[in-house]
Formats: C-alpha cells, structure tokens, sequence
C-alpha cells in the first residue's frame, strides 16, 4: 500500500506548527490530497501523514503522535476496520466523515470506536471547525440522531424487571433487528444489503454488532439465539419480526 509523506504540489506538512495532528485516510488518492490541502490553510491543524487505509495508519511510527485519524467513511469495511486499528492501537481516536447521518449509521460508527463524525452534508469550508470541534468534546448531530443516541443508552440503562437481567433480550437497534429476521431466513449479508437499501460495508457492521449483542460466534447461531430469549421472557422480548419479503427494500 501506498503511504504518502506529502502529495505532490504546493502542500507542506509542518508537524511542528500547529495544535493539531491529523493523519488523513482515504482510499482515494486525490480526495486525501485535497483534504490535506484544506487542512493547510489553517493554522490550527497539520497533516503529518496521508494513508489509503487504516492499515497503514496503525503501522505508522508511534512518534509521528497523531491526535486524530481522519477516516474517509466510504472505504469498504471501514467500520469493520476502525475496530480493528483501535484494538492494534489502543488510543487510536478516529473521527469519521463522510458519513450518512442516520441512527443507524450513527450508532453503528459509534459501537465501531469513533470519537466524532462529519456528515456528507457538511459544507468543505466547515471541515476544519467540525474536526477541531470534536476534538475538544463537541459534537453537532441532527435532533433524530440525538434522540435516537438517547434512546439506545436508555434501552441499556433499564434493568430487567421481575427476572434475572442475564436473561432479558439484549437492546438491538431497528437495523440490527431486521438483520437478525433476515438471516434467520438464510441471505447472505449482499441480500440483506439490497433488502434493506443500505450498503454492504454498514450491513457487515450492524451483523457484527448484532452477533457481538447475541454472544454468538455464527450467524447460523441467531435463530436459536432469538427464539432463548423469546421464551425465557415473552412479555418482554424482542419486538414483532419485521416484515421484509423478498425483493422489497425498507427506508434506510
């Protein structure tokens, strides 16, 4: 893989001079260039090192003491990897851009390790203010995406009334529970992408955190999984199956 000390042209990184350091990760040569161009014009942030995945940026020297990855969201798998890096390097703090800002999308980058995102609506003259806003702790989210942040701790945060809390149901989000109907059903993570009109890469997460939520090592594992659950509490499992038949696609 290609690791860039600094795109060609008139980009200078000056690691010194600024408060800020961002390794910038993109797959796509000419979109890391631009933003580490963006990045040069303001002295609060530098650009010490352009990679094309995360790979890369866990491999890099230690010394180059990066505060913040700057992780383009469209790399395949890219919330697959950002666990990954996090567990090579633990402290890796990865803010995310890009990114569709859905509650599902959202919760599914945050449960992946990100400390903050930019949503693909934010305008290119706001990126700098947005990055160095979420490193000092703020982080500006649509009302849905707060309320439905709100509403998944608070699915957590309720003890299990009237039985052992080992066996209450574990809290999945809507997407994690249409793929759970889904795979009970035999699809592929390809199929479910296209059943729910979302992205293979987002469906691999929401699989990954569903199996995680399930303590289960196989996706073969979750109709029995399920139906535990339904049976240990059924005044209080898991919502009614939503119903998905083939060839139709739900709302993202």
């Amino acid at each position: 893989m290609e690791t860039d000390a600094a795109p060609r042209g008139a980009i200078a990184f000056s690691p010194d001079a600024a408060h800020l350091r961002i390794v910038i990760v993109s797959g796509v040569r000419f979109l890391r260039e631009g933003l580490a161009d963006v990045f040069a014009r303001d002295p609060r942030v530098s650009v010490v090192r352009l990679c094309a995945d995360l790979f890369e940026a866990a491999a890099l020297d230690p010394a180059l003491d990066a505060d913040i990855v700057l992780l383009d969201a469209t790399i395949a798998e890219s919330a697959t990897a950002v666990r990954r890096a996090i567990e090579t390097v633990p402290g890796m703090r990865v803010v995310v851009i890009a990114v569709r800002e859905t509650e599902d999308d959202i919760i599914a980058w945050a449960e992946a390790g990100v400390i903050g995102y930019v949503p693909s609506t934010a305008a290119l003259t706001d990126l700098v203010r947005l990055v160095v806003d979420i490193d000092s702790g703020r982080q500006v989210c649509s009302s849905r995406v707060a309320a439905g942040l709100l509403r998944r701790i608070a699915l957590g945060a309720v003890p299990a009334s009237g039985r052992d809390a080992g066996a209450s149901a574990p809290a999945l989000t809507k997407r994690e529970r249409q793929a759970a109907q889904l795979i009970t059903t035999g699809l592929s993570d390809k199929e479910i992408a296209r059943q729910l009109n979302i992205s293979l890469a987002t469906t691999k997460s929401h699989v990954h955190n569903l199996l995680s939520k399930l303590n289960l090592q196989r996706r073969s594992q979750v109709a029995k999984r399920l139906r535990e659950h339904e049976h240990r509490a059924p005044e209080a499992s898991m919502p009614p199956p939503v119903r998905l038949p083939r060839g139709s696609a739900a709302s993202p």
